[in-house]
């Protein structure tokens, strides 16, 4: 999961780190974080919530831009990728939402993908 979405963040053209960016901001730049669940069903699935939070000290229209541009890459019927193992991740686009950062240059956005999983032995 963790690979697939850099590759895909990197094929999109966001500036993207998994938990924090450790670099000098790089403006817009967005940061990834998940919490794996416990599997409910007997095939194994793994359902995982991900959350992308953007920031920029631009326009609020930069930002939704960049959500535009996630939500038509993985939309409502999402993207599967098989691995060579054979295991499976499939991510949808699950939503977004402005967060106040107390900073009034500092714009702050969280879009959140729905991650399944499917690992095989």
């Amino acid at each position: 999961m963790l690979e697939t979405i850099n590759k895909d963040m990197e094929a999109l053209g966001i500036n993207y780190a998994f938990m924090e960016w450790c670099a000098d901001p790089i403006y817009p730049y967005f940061v990834g974080e998940y919490s794996e669940n416990e599997p409910l069903t007997e095939d194994g699935e793994i359902e995982i919530p991900f959350i992308l939070t953007g920031f920029t000290r631009e326009s609020w229209s930069e930002l939704e831009r960049i959500k535009e541009k996630i939500m038509r890459y993985y939309g409502v019927a999402g993207k599967t990728v098989i691995t060579d193992e054979g295991s499976a991740v499939a991510i949808f686009y699950g939503g977004s939402q402005p967060v106040p950062t107390g900073d009034a240059e500092l714009k702050k956005i969280q879009i959140n993908l729905k991650v399944k999983e499917w690992k095989v032995n």
